[in-house]
C-alpha cells in the first residue's frame, strides 16, 4: 500500500521537471474527472500519459501479475469513489486499475 502512494507521489514530482512534447496533449478524460476526487487522485489524473503508464505499470507488477509494459491505457468511469483505466500490457493482458481516495491501487484481471 505505502509503495503505490510512493509511486504516485514520486510520478508527481517527475510530472515537474519538464519534458517532451507529450506533456502538453491535453487529458481526453479531464471532463470525466468529478469535483469529488481526492488530491491522491487528481495527481494521478493530471500526469502526463508517459507517468500514468509508469503508475500502472508499477501497480500491476506490485500486485504480482506480469506486465513488461503498458501497451495501451484508457480511462473509464469514475465508480463510486474510484477512478478507473483499462490497461492492456503486452498487447495480450487486459486489467482495470481502480485508484482509491487514499492513493490505492486495486486491479482486476480481465482473461
Amino acid at each position: 500500500m505505502r509503495t503505490i502512494m510512493a509511486i504516485v507521489a514520486g510520478a508527481v514530482l517527475l510530472a515537474g521537471c519538464g519534458g517532451g512534447a507529450d506533456e502538453s496533449v491535453p487529458d481526453p478524460a479531464a471532463s470525466k474527472t468529478p469535483a469529488a476526487l481526492s488530491d491522491l487522485q487528481k495527481r494521478v489524473v493530471a500526469l502526463p500519459k508517459r507517468l500514468q503508464d509508469g503508475v500502472m505499470l508499477r501497480a500491476i507488477r506490485d500486485a504480482g501479475l506480469n506486465c513488461q509494459q503498458v501497451t495501451e491505457l484508457t480511462r473509464v468511469d469514475t465508480r463510486a469513489d474510484r477512478i478507473r483505466w483499462r490497461v492492456v500490457c503486452d498487447n495480450t493482458q487486459p486489467y482495470v486499475v481502480e485508484i482509491t481516495p487514499d492513493g490505492t491501487a486495486q486491479i482486476r484481471s480481465r482473461p
